[in-house]
C-alpha cells in the first residue's frame, strides 16, 4: 500500500511511528491485470454470442448429416437408387456440420469459462450494527467490485442483500415473461379453443336441424328441400370462410348469426394454429439460444433467491458455505449474500465461510471481542491476505494509541498488539470518501487475489 498518512485532507504524519498504519488508497494500479481481466471477461462474451450464433446453423446442419447416415444405413448397395443423389452436397454438409458444431460447443464451453474464471468469494465481516461499514462496502460492490468479486457476510437484520443488477435482472425478465405470455395466449387460442369452436359448430348445426328430424321421426316424410332450406346458410357461410371470406354481415342473433360468429373464430383460431406450428418449426434452429436465454433466467431467478438464506444447525452451514461458494462462481449470482446463523454458531459458520472463501475482508473500526477473535484466526488462515478496513475517525481515534495506555479496552489493546505495522484502508462516509474507498478497495483486492 501507500504510505501512511493520518487524514484525508494530507496533514503530516506524527514522527512516533502509529500501531497501525491508517492509508486511503493503493499504489498499485494493476493495469495489466485489470486488463487481462477486461480482456478475457470481453474475449468470453464474443465466444458466448459466437457459439449462439454459430449453434442456429449447426442444428439443421446436424439434422442433415443424421439423415445422411440413416439413408446410408438404409440403402441398398450402389445401384440406381443409390443414396445419397449425386445433387446432394455431402462434402458441404460435413463440413458445414464440423465447422459450426465445432465452433458452437467450443464457443460456449470456453466462453462461460472465461466469464467465471475471475469469480471470487469474499468473506466480509464487522461489527453488527455498524453501518458506516455496511454502506462503504455495499457502495463498492455496487460500484467497482461485484462483478468479480462476490460478498458473503453474516446477518444482523441490517445488511441487505444484493442481487443481480436490475438491469440485467429487467432485461431477463421483460423477455421471460413476454415469451411466456405469447405462448400462452398461443396455445389457449390454437389448441384449446380450436377444437371446442369445432364442436360448438357442429352443435349450432345439430340445433338447426332439430325440427327436420322431428317432423321426420313423427311424420316420417320430410322432403329435401326443407333440409337444404335448413342447411342453406350454414353451407354459404362455411364457403365464405373457406374462401377467406370472413362473413362479418351475417352475424346475428339467429342460428345462422351465431354459427357465423362461431366460424370467424374458429378460421382465427386455426390461423393461430398454423402460425404456432410454423414458429416452432422455424424455432428449431434457434433450439440452442432459447435454451440459453431461459436457462439465464432461471439463474437470475436462483441468485435473486439465494441473495439471503438462513441455517439453524452446523451441519446447515457446512452445507449452505458450499452452496453460497458454488453459486458465486456463475455467471448470474448474487453480488452480496446475507447469511443468518444462529448466534451459538456464528464462530462455525465464520470458519466454514472461510474455508470456502479466497480472501477475508474485516472492519476493525469497533475492535469488540468478537471482532478481535475473527481478526486472529483469519489472519492465521489467511496471513497478509486478510484485508483489513475501517472508518477513518474510529481508526485514528485508536491508532496512535499505545498498548500501554491504560484507557483502551483489552480487546483494543490485543488488537493494536496484533496489527502492529500492518496497514488498513480507510473509509469515510462522504460521497467523494466512498468513490475513493471502492477504487482503493478493488485495487487492494486485485493485489491480494492475484
Amino acid at each position: 500500500m501507500a504510505s501512511a498518512y493520518p487524514s484525508p485532507s494530507g496533514e503530516p504524519a506524527t514522527e512516533r511511528p502509529p500501531a497501525i498504519a491508517i492509508v486511503f488508497d493503493h499504489p498499485r494500479r494493476h493495469l495489466a491485470r485489470r486488463a487481462w481481466r477486461r480482456f478475457s471477461t470481453l474475449t468470453g462474451g464474443l465466444l458466448v454470442g459466437l457459439g449462439l450464433i454459430a449453434s442456429i446453423p449447426a442444428i439443421p446442419a446436424t439434422l442433415a448429416v443424421i439423415g445422411l447416415v440413416l439413408g446410408w444405413l438404409t440403402t441398398d448397395p450402389p445401384g440406381p437408387q443409390a443414396w445419397p443423389s449425386p445433387d446432394v452436397p455431402v462434402t458441404g454438409i460435413l463440413l458445414a456440420w464440423a465447422v459450426t458444431t465445432t465452433i458452437a460447443i467450443g464457443g460456449l464451453k470456453y466462453g462461460l469459462r472465461l466469464l467465471r474464471r475471475h469469480r471470487t468469494l469474499v468473506l466480509f465481516l464487522r461489527r453488527f450494527g455498524h453501518d458506516e461499514a455496511q454502506d462503504a462496502v455495499t457502495f463498492a460492490v455496487l460500484r467497482t467490485i461485484g462483478a468479480s468479486w462476490r460478498m458473503v457476510t453474516l446477518d444482523d437484520a441490517e445488511m441487505a442483500p444484493i442481487g443481480v443488477p436490475r438491469g440485467t435482472r429487467w432485461l431477463f425478465r421483460t423477455g421471460n415473461v413476454t415469451s411466456k405470455s405469447a405462448l400462452a395466449v398461443a396455445q389457449f387460442v390454437g389448441l384449446r379453443m380450436f377444437p371446442r369452436l369445432i364442436h360448438l359448430l357442429l352443435g349450432v348445426i345439430a340445433v338447426a336441424l332439430i325440427e327436420p328430424a322431428l317432423q321426420l321421426a313423427l311424420t316420417g316424410d320430410t322432403s329435401w328441400e326443407v333440409w337444404e332450406a335448413r342447411l342453406a346458410p350454414f353451407i354459404e357461410i362455411f364457403v365464405a370462410v373457406m374462401e377467406w371470406r370472413l362473413p362479418f354481415d351475417a352475424i346475428g342473433p339467429t342460428l345462422p348469426g351465431l354459427f357465423a360468429l362461431l366460424a370467424i373464430a374458429a378460421a382465427i383460431s386455426f390461423v393461430v394454429l398454423l402460425v404456432m406450428f410454423g414458429a416452432l418449426l422455424l424455432a428449431l434452429p434457434l433450439g440452442t439460444v432459447l435454451f440459453f436465454l431461459s436457462s439465464s433466467s432461471d439463474s437470475i431467478r436462483e441468485a435473486e433467491g439465494a441473495k439471503r438464506a438462513s441455517v439453524i444447525s452446523r451441519d446447515g452451514i457446512y452445507h449452505e458455505a458450499r452452496e453460497i461458494a458454488r453459486r458465486s462462481r456463475k455467471v448470474f449470482g448474487p453480488r452480496l449474500v446475507v447469511l443468518c446463523v444462529a448466534s451459538p454458531h456464528w464462530q462455525h459458520a465464520v470458519m466454514e465461510l472461510a474455508k470456502v472463501s479466497s480472501l477475508p475482508l474485516i472492519d476493525i473500526s469497533d475492535p469488540t471481542p468478537n471482532v478481535l477473535w475473527e481478526v486472529e484466526e483469519l489472519i492465521t488462515r489467511f496471513g497478509d491476505r486478510c484485508v483489513l478496513i475501517g472508518h477513518s475517525e474510529r481508526l485514528q481515534s485508536f491508532a496512535a494509541a499505545t498498548a500501554e495506555d491504560s484507557t483502551i479496552t483489552p480487546a483494543t489493546r490485543r488488537l493494536l498488539h496484533l496489527l502492529r505495522g500492518r496497514e488498513v484502508l480507510a473509509y469515510t462516509t462522504d460521497r467523494r470518501g466512498l468513490r475513493r474507498f471502492s477504487n482503493a478497495l478493488r485495487k487492494l483486492l486485485l493485489s491480494c487475489d492475484g
